[in-house]
């Protein structure tokens, strides 16, 4: 019987894993070099030692470097990582909400002239 049948989620897939683990990678050294000359030399660092490691086929030793890195990504975790303004979190989140179409129709505007 399919799992996802069963209402459990799919296991992810080592791929997945592993590019799960570039972009958080990716992402973790933009918000620790914010200017995009620095950044992108961390990036091919970055890249590189993804490549490096492309070859691996025992799939121990790949877990392992998978795990080594989701360390090193917890290590080094941002106190304080990048946001877009208008994303939950950010600093123009909700600022200007829309107001309520309810309170709209049964809004009485009040008449100063009587």
């Amino acid at each position: 019987m399919d799992m996802e049948l069963r209402g459990q989620p799919l296991p992810m897939t080592h791929v997945q894993r592993v590019q799960r683990l570039y972009r958080q990678s990716l992402r973790l050294s933009a918000d620790w070099y914010w200017e995009r000359s620095e950044w992108r030399e961390k990036a091919m660092l970055i890249r590189d030692y993804f490549e490096v490691n492309r070859g691996v086929t025992n799939m121990k030793e790949a877990d392992e470097l998978c795990n080594m890195t989701e360390v090193i990504l917890a290590k080094y975790h941002h106190p304080a990582p990048f946001k877009y303004a208008t994303a939950p979190g950010g600093t123009k989140w909700e600022r200007n909400i829309p107001f309520p179409k309810e309170l709209l129709d049964k809004f009485v505007p009040f008449d100063n002239s009587t």
